[in-house]
């Protein structure tokens, strides 16, 4: 509640599309006891956000009512915004001009229902040394990597090849959740700066691309958050 509570010039942007391809209204369609990815999502940042400082994007005008009942503020996108061909400064600058005040910002994704450690993540930003223009949730890679031609990426082929633990380290971006200085923001619009924080979670994290995926994250979502 302490963080819930403390100032700062910080606004949270959910992007709410509604016309996902390989799993139909993936955002919104029920995936745990009835809720959707993004009931969940609004449910773990109220937890440490004001409803108000919340901004849900969506090309769906329908959305809106639901994105009111948690207090949320809507905004109403363009559907050229939603497309494969969309590039992704535009998608930024377009949500973020809509929030008044020129706050920082944190953009977070609806799609990565595990990762739920925002007090963590704001413990970070209130301390964040001035070096550092944003911060990134990753994943640590912990397996040997190939490339598309079988080339290896992380080690060596060979008897002498490192072992898991001791190969070099390298991060997943896991699309959870960013958060964006102001001043990056408005020379890259762009989710990551230059100079990142990566902020390693530990939680098994899903790409939600396809149904499967869906379904595993489901699975997943049962084994760590079900009330036993």
């Amino acid at each position: 509640m302490k963080n819930k509570t403390k100032m700062r010039n910080l606004k949270v942007i959910i992007p709410l599309k509604t016309n996902s391809e390989r799993v139909k209204n993936k955002n919104l369609r029920p995936f745990h006891k009835g809720k959707s990815l993004f009931d969940i999502k609004a449910q773990q940042l109220l937890k440490v956000f004001n409803p108000c400082d919340v901004y849900c994007s969506s090309e769906n005008e329908t959305v809106k009512e639901i994105v009111e009942s948690y207090g949320f503020n809507f905004h109403l996108r363009d559907v050229s915004l939603t497309l494969k061909t969309t590039r992704e400064n535009a998608l930024v600058k377009a949500i973020v001009d809509f929030i008044p005040g020129k706050p920082d910002i944190m953009w977070c994704q609806v799609t990565q229902p595990l990762f739920n450690d925002f007090e963590g993540l704001l413990s970070i930003y209130d301390e964040l040394d001035a070096g550092y223009d944003s911060i990134v949730v990753v994943k640590r890679q912990r397996h040997h990597l190939l490339d598309a031609r079988g080339n290896p990426i992380n080690f060596n082929f060979g008897y002498w090849h490192k072992i898991s633990q001791e190969l070099p380290q390298l991060f997943e971006v896991a699309w959870a959740a960013f958060i964006m200085k102001r001043e990056m923001l408005e020379n890259a619009w762009y989710q990551i700066g230059r100079s990142p924080y990566l902020y390693e979670t530990q939680f098994p994290l899903v790409d939600i691309d396809e149904i499967n995926d869906f379904e595993f994250a489901q699975l997943l979502y049962r084994h760590y958050f079900d009330q036993k």
